[in-house]
């Protein structure tokens, strides 16, 4: 009896062997006829369509699944995300200073593990140079969503930093007030003048240069009165290295980690301000900047002049 029943299991189990080859061979033979792979799906198991992700922006390579957008659309909506798979996958992008994950359907909070991912990736950046920067700095990203909140996030795009600056400033004017040097050689934070900064069509390595325009004339100003050049005044704060050519970049998590700074970079030295740093959700139209970007210079403020801008639209010519 014991053979016999030895022999009868073997003989099952044989048969259990021979039925998960052939359910194996049946799915690989699936597979193979949809042209589907597991590099083609996402965390959770929903299919990821690299001709749908390459229409997020207007031009763009593809590497190891993950878009790189080169180039973003005109106008208000540079980045066009494609539909969200289903009411727990949605795309987006992580709001200025790490607050939220901003959607198409709004903004949702970051689970506290998501939130630890992010903060390590920021913090394994910081300190070693400006252009090695925290990925969420750059990213879309297709989130997993439980009760109301990201659970996970997977990146599927990367906007590169001149297409980022080109879409938020390129080719626009800011207008404000720079602070004036005193006697002792010192920057007074009460006392101002009027300044206007343009900037070019075309980013530099991840830079936007601009120009103080009426550093040594007159310029017409976006409401209509003439700005009178800096040059001619007693309190001239443009001197040393801070001259009428400037440039700014985006410093991500520049203290620690969200700490989201656009930088106003002089000959030597910047200033920063946090109000008008364009995260990825900005350019989603769901992280607006700023009403005023107020500026200070890094290290010791009053060795240099403080800079508040604002965007403006018309104005710059000569008056």
């Amino acid at each position: 009896m014991r053979h016999g029943r030895l022999a009868a299991m073997n003989t099952t189990q044989s048969f259990r062997v021979r039925r998960q080859a052939a359910a194996g061979a049946l799915a690989a033979l699936v597979l193979a006829g949809c042209g589907t792979s597991m590099a083609a799906t996402d965390p959770d198991g929903n299919k990821a369509s690299p001709k749908t992700l390459s229409g997020i922006c207007a031009a763009s390579t593809q590497r190891n699944g993950i878009v790189h957008c080169t180039e973003l659309f005109a106008g208000k909506k540079p980045i066009r995300l494609p539909s969200d798979p289903s009411r727990t996958q949605r795309y987006g992008a992580i709001k200025r200073d790490g607050s939220k994950f901003h959607t198409r359907s709004g903004d949702l909070p970051l689970s506290a593990a998501v939130t630890k991912q992010l903060e390590a990736e920021a913090e394994a950046h910081h300190g070693i140079g400006d252009k090695n920067r925290a990925a969420y700095a750059n990213t879309i990203y297709l989130a997993t969503i439980s009760k109301g909140t990201v659970t996970r996030i997977k990146p599927v795009a990367d906007i590169k930093e001149n297409a980022v600056l080109r879409a938020a400033f390129a080719g626009r004017a800011m207008e404000g007030t720079i602070s004036v040097r005193t006697r002792k050689g010192d920057y007074a934070s009460a006392a101002t003048l009027p300044v206007r900064i343009e900037f070019a069509k075309s980013p530099v390595r991840g830079e936007l240069p601009g120009k103080i325009t009426n550093a040594t004339r007159a310029v017409r100003s976006a409401k209509g009165p003439c700005f009178a050049p800096l040059n001619r005044t007693q309190a001239n704060p443009l001197v040393g290295h801070f001259t009428a050519d400037i440039a700014i970049y985006r410093h991500p998590s520049m203290h620690w980690a969200f700490s989201d700074e656009l930088v106003l970079h002089w000959a030597s030295g910047s200033n920063m301000g946090y109000a008008y740093y364009p995260s990825i959700a900005t350019l989603l139209g769901g992280d607006p900047l700023g009403r005023t970007w107020q500026t200070t210079l890094h290290g010791v403020p009053t060795r240099g002049p403080s800079v508040d801008l604002r965007l403006v639209s018309g104005g710059g010519g000569t008056c």
